[in-house]
């Protein structure tokens, strides 16, 4: 379903300023860096212009990118099966990714299906864990808290779950990072900016070079599946912040949530009551924010 209308803010006309601890996203040594994302194409969205030069020791896909109910699936796809549908987008990421770094890096799927991830939020806390551990990255780019798309949040909420076990067992925690993607706004849809957050420090907004931003353009064409989809999205500026610390028990935002302008099988209300139950599970209830 396309949105009445889209708005993509234009942001500044100069790279952010190389001081500030997040510096390391335009210039100089990257830190060890994970990606974990929802779907194959949201690193593309989020990060595209960064994946060359970050080099992330993984980039982790939480869901396998097809839903069970053939009504989400693309126009001119709905006769195809779950499987193959998993495997074209593995094969557009696979296309993709080979145009936007010199090599291509680990992947790995988590496993969940597309807009079933909270269901699975205990477990996919728990393998993200078990990757801080062994991979030991120090940074963590991912989605922020924006009721744009269920598994966008659910992924979150198990990266800041994950990092507060971390820290919880006496471990380092990675910090955590979020790159821009999208969320409602009364009468619109926002793409490629941050719902403002009480919390949340100051962002990053990087204007990508001529270069970078055809690379980039010709990343998402790839994703000749989801060419749909990825229609609002630009690729002039990447944004990333800090991540704040979210409740992912209350609403992200006051009103309808964009998924649930696009009738999917899960609501806002819902989402909150199997966070509250993952968190439960995970031992982490009684935190007031992750």
């Amino acid at each position: 379903m396309r949105p009445a209308a889209l708005r993509q803010r234009g942001g500044p006309t100069t790279p952010a300023p190389a001081s500030r601890p997040y510096a390391w996203l335009s210039s100089g040594p990257a830190p060890r860096c994970l990606v974990v994302v929802a779907h194959p194409d949201d690193e593309t969205i989020g990060l595209g212009a960064r994946l060359g030069r970050l080099d992330p020791v993984e980039v982790v896909h939480v869901t396998d990118g097809a839903p069970h109910d053939r009504r989400f699936l693309p126009p001119g796809l709905a006769g195809v099966g779950r499987e193959r549908y998993m495997a074209l987008r593995r094969e557009e990421l696979a296309r993709a990714l080979a145009i936007g770094r010199p090599s291509a890096p680990r992947l790995r799927c988590l496993g969940a299906a597309d807009q079933e991830a909270i269901e699975e939020a205990p477990r996919l806390a728990r393998e993200l864990l078990d990757l801080f551990e062994r991979a030991r990255p120090e940074v963590v780019i991912t989605h922020p808290y924006e009721g744009g798309h269920p598994d966008h949040d659910a992924a979150a909420l198990a990266v800041h779950a994950a990092a507060l076990l971390a820290r919880r067992d006496g471990a380092a925690a990675p910090r955590i990072v979020e790159a821009a993607s999208y969320h409602a706004a009364p009468g619109h849809l926002v793409v490629g900016e941050f719902l403002p957050h009480p919390g949340a420090l100051e962002e990053v907004a990087l204007r990508l070079s001529d270069e970078e931003a055809a690379r980039k353009r010709a990343m998402l064409a790839c994703f000749v599946s989801q060419r749909e989809t990825l229609a609002p999205f630009g690729a002039e500026i990447e944004r990333f912040r800090p991540a704040p610390a979210y409740d992912f028990r209350r609403p992200p935002h006051e009103g309808t949530l964009h998924y649930e302008r696009l009738a999917f099988p899960i609501d806002g209300a819902r989402f909150r009551e199997l966070a509250a139950g993952a968190l439960a599970r995970l031992g982490l209830g009684r935190a007031p924010c992750l």
